[in-house]
């Protein structure tokens, strides 16, 4: 006859024979070791329960709070017996039981969250949106009577109930009043957790569900961060007194910030070795190109960048704490109807983590982070775009139709990898380790090519300054390729068969994020390549003749280092060779070429992308038009007559000719920043 175990006795049990692997006690050790540390917790692995005895982990699964109340009391017998002067200063509220692991059964999506799961132990996965402020709240309270002395005390069974102040029993009028001698308080920190994007389905909006944190489970993740919550699902009341409408609640029992990649994608040794066997065909790294969007004719350059981007190179911390990014920021710009959307799209859809949202509707906060005001007066913190996609992507749409203030928000979080936020007595800096891929149309509906980049879309020259790659789509009249993207287009709507030779999206998934993973070193070959490119441009720029032109800068070197390092990467070598470093160059030439050439001179001039204007124009322009600004606030505003500016600017400046100064004054009068009241005196009407 077998004996029935009660569930002190089960309970007792599996603390006393649990082994481990190698034969030891585990859990007698943990309880054993108790009294020595800080933080009164005992974890306990669930499938230890489900190994030991599976009746017990049904009822840990079924009826958790029973469970946990008894844990703690034998926890509390054991170090009586075990340690017995320790166990003197302590009591069953200052113990913990935490679950590790996951509840068979009960591991649920939040969107499947519902009533039959009420009071039962529940895992769930997210995203961490949003931390309220630590407060303390009583779990047992000791109540007395202002007027004739007499103590209650009175306990809490649940964390949500409130403990009521009681009336004495000899004045029935008289409510008692809390003494903090005697009373035991908790710390208590509510939270927000939301649906992961990729779990996202199509045309819904993300569900959530608020947890709360009791001590010490408190501080442990932060907004942005991918969590696994373990606790028991709860009601809290929504209205009033009459109201009987209820929100799902999930009191916590553990929670655990996942890495942000390797939480989100598990990548098998077979899958593994499949990927270093195709990484040696020739044609793999054209394969991958095609795979980015396959529904989307051509674009072959544009589809590299965004590859690139998606794979990032090395981040790195410098001995005196300087972070240098690995991340690579693109900006797709161009005319209307040229898939920018699209391939944005697809970027987020294959990245491993990716967020995808459109500059119309976003404001500051909702990118970076905003401080709410909680219903009790707290305040707490919640995460926007990029802190979300913390260590993966972020794709914005329509950037240029951003107000300006929310885009300021960025330009931390670009470059710095962080946002820093300083409202309601709030200050904190969350992690924004995000690669953004933006896209932007131009001011006048289609690309002017004789116009700067400023000129043609509504961007600081802070922020597009902050993108390592900005890439120009242009919608060609060519008769040739018209004909292919038609029957691509067709083929893409009519067919049902995969595209070929492309792989799926679950295999770049798959790829880009185990690519992510490796660590590459640049070897001294592909350096000098690099170098040589480098010092090749500014030298040539150098030897023109009274040139002010700058062709390339150490921020674009900086980029052509992360190009090469994700170039590698997308290869699977741990090195960066000379074919990656010409990869990176020639994306870097496509860049410059289209973005950076000064039409007056035919050279490429960076200073067209990070001023707006060339150097040579800076330079010459200015002075013409600072040179007037000067004379005209010394007559009062008045016009100045053309010979004595000639003359003041022959005189004062490095410019000499008085040919080249009346034609800089002609084009400054074309494009109306100098005015002719009257002929032969001028004004200037508006800075460069």
């Amino acid at each position: 006859m077998t004996h029935e175990y009660t569930l002190n006795e089960r309970v007792l049990r599996f603390f006393k024979e649990f082994r481990d692997e190698d034969g030891r006690p585990k859990y007698i050790n943990i309880v054993r070791a108790l009294p020595e540390v800080d933080e009164k917790v005992v974890p306990i692995d669930f499938d230890d329960i489900f190994y030991f005895d599976s009746e017990l982990a049904k009822i840990v699964s079924d009826e958790p709070d029973n469970f946990m109340d008894v844990a703690r009391e034998t926890v509390l017998e054991i170090l009586k017996i075990e340690r017995p002067v320790e166990a003197t200063g302590l009591d069953k509220e200052s113990i913990h039981i935490s679950i590790v692991g996951e509840a068979p059964g009960y591991s649920i999506r939040i969107r499947d969250i519902s009533s039959k799961y009420l009071n039962k132990l529940v895992t769930i996965y997210g995203l961490l949106i949003k931390v309220s402020q630590v407060y303390s709240i009583p779990v047992k309270a000791v109540f007395q009577c202002p007027r004739c002395g007499e103590t209650q005390i009175l306990g809490r069974d649940n964390i949500l109930e409130r403990i009521s102040r009681p009336r004495c029993t000899q004045h029935k009028n008289v409510r008692m009043e809390l003494l903090r001698e005697g009373t035991v308080f908790t710390d208590v920190q509510s939270a927000r957790i939301q649906e992961k994007p990729d779990e996202l389905p199509p045309g819904q909006i993300p569900r959530f569900i608020d947890i709360i944190l009791v001590y010490p489970m408190i501080d442990k993740a932060y907004p942005g961060d991918v969590v696994k919550v373990t606790g028991v699902l709860d009601l809290k009341k929504r209205g009033g007194r009459d109201v009987y409408e209820y929100d799902f609640v999930l009191r916590v029992i553990n929670i655990e910030s996942r890495e942000k990649e390797a939480m989100e994608i598990v990548i098998t040794r077979k899958e593994e070795e499949e990927f270093r066997r195709l990484a040696r065909d020739p044609g793999f790294y054209d394969k991958l190109i095609r795979s980015i969007a396959p529904s989307i004719y051509g674009y072959r350059d544009i589809k590299e960048a965004i590859l690139l981007s998606l794979i990032g190179g090395e981040d790195r911390e410098l001995r005196d704490g300087t972070r240098i990014r690995g991340k690579i920021h693109l900006l797709l710009v161009g005319d209307p109807g040229v898939a920018k959307s699209q391939l944005l799209k697809y970027a987020a859809y294959i990245a491993p983590k990716g967020i995808y949202t459109s500059g119309r509707g976003s404001t500051a906060a909702g990118l970076t982070a905003a401080v709410i005001k909680e219903a009790g007066g707290g305040m707490s913190l919640e995460a926007g775009a990029v802190v979300l996609a913390d260590m993966g992507i972020c794709a914005i749409d329509e950037i240029d139709k951003m107000r300006n203030e929310d885009r300021v928000a960025l330009h931390e979080a670009m470059e710095q990898m962080t946002v820093s936020i300083s409202k309601g007595g709030i200050v904190a800096t969350l992690n924004a380790r995000t690669t953004i891929i933006a896209a932007a149309n131009p001011v006048d509906g289609v690309y002017n090519p004789y116009k700067t980049l400023k000129d043609n879309i509504n961007l600081p020259i802070t922020l597009l300054s902050r993108f390592d790659l900005i890439r120009l789509m242009r919608d060609e009249l060519r008769t040739d390729l018209d004909i292919k993207l038609t029957e691509h287009m067709l083929k893409a709507r009519e067919s049902e068969e995969p595209y070929e030779d492309t792989f799926d999206p679950d295999f770049m998934r798959k790829f880009i994020a185990y690519a992510r993973r490796l660590k590459v070193s640049m070897t001294r070959e592909a350096f000098e390549k690099l170098q040589q490119y480098f010092i090749s441009l500014r030298s040539s720029a150098s030897q023109q003749e009274e040139s002010l032109s700058i062709p390339i800068t150490p921020r674009q070197f900086e980029a052509l280092i992360r190009l090469a390092e994700a170039s590698a990467k997308a290869h699977l070598r741990t090195y960066v060779s000379v074919e990656d470093a010409e990869i990176a160059i020639n994306q870097m030439n496509l860049f410059l070429g289209q973005l950076a050439l000064n039409m007056e001179t035919g050279t490429i001039d960076s200073t067209l992308i990070t001023a707006g204007v060339s150097a040579r124009r800076a330079s010459k322009y200015g002075v013409v038009a600072s040179k007037l600004k000067e004379m005209q606030m010394e007559r009062g505003n008045k016009p100045v007559p053309e010979e004595e500016l000639v003359a003041r600017i022959v005189r004062d400046t490095a410019l000499k000719d008085p040919v080249e100064i009346r034609r800089i004054i002609d084009k400054l009068k074309i494009e109306g920043v100098i005015l002719e009241p009257q002929p032969g005196f001028y004004k200037l009407v508006r800075d460069i």
